[in-house]
């Protein structure tokens, strides 16, 4: 009777061992690194305050993907953003009020965490969808000024740390889409294309003209992600 019990136990083991295959066809942990170049802005509501346009910038980092399911994972992993933009503002300067127009370099390590669905192949690609927040730490700003005073000639002042007018947390929504290209079960090839809207604002102190009111300048930017996944 024991050994009839010893070779259930020992058929059923096998049997595990040889149907595993069949429920494990996808990979549940995927690593990988990206670059994204960007184009970016400063968004402000604030009165007196104008977005000067879309600033070229540049993104890095390393991705990790958790499949809980064959065609849907939990992405995270960290990137490193450089993210430009451009605002004009009333500003007194030795006394004298004037128009500061300011380009900012702002750089922030981003953790990121997504929801990302992914279809079946479809002629050798897969096409996906991702959504989700991106929690900011800044690592440097710095800003270079051109300060425009009626009737006199303006004032340019070359990129230096700006600090201590920006704020040390940023938070986003991500929202992205793109394909993959398996090469093989090890290997793939990953364009998309995201949207990265802040909804923090970045800068701190108030006007100098006007000190009711706060500087205001919210950033977001467009990427173009292309990754090597293993």
């Amino acid at each position: 009777m024991k050994s009839n019990n010893l070779k259930i136990v020992f058929f059923s083991a096998m049997m595990i061992v040889v149907t595993q295959p069949a429920f494990s066809q996808y990979k549940s942990v995927i690593l990988g690194a990206k670059i994204a170049p960007d184009l970016g802005w400063l968004k402000t509501d604030q009165d007196g305050y104008n977005n000067e346009g879309i600033v070229a910038g540049f993104g890095w980092g390393l991705v990790a993907e958790f499949y809980f399911a064959e065609n849907y994972a939990f992405v995270s992993g960290f990137n490193f953003n450089f993210q430009n933009g451009k605002l004009t503002y009333p500003e007194v300067r030795s006394g004298a009020p004037g128009e500061l127009i300011r380009n900012y370099r702002l750089k922030y390590i981003e953790i990121p965490a997504l929801i990302k669905m992914k279809t079946n192949e479809i002629s050798g690609f897969r096409f996906f969808g991702q959504i989700g927040l991106g929690g900011s730490i800044r690592l440097s700003s710095k800003g270079k000024d051109v300060f425009i005073e009626p009737g006199q000639i303006s004032q340019t002042t070359d990129f230096r740390s700006v600090d201590s007018q920006t704020r040390l947390f940023k938070a986003s929504m991500i929202v992205g889409a793109g394909v993959e290209y398996p090469f093989d079960n090890s290997l793939a090839f990953v364009a998309g294309i995201n949207f990265n809207n802040g909804f923090s604002n970045a800068l701190k102190g108030d006007n100098s003209v006007y000190p009711a009111r706060e500087h205001k300048g919210v950033p977001n930017f467009i990427e173009l992600s292309l990754a090597v996944m293993f």
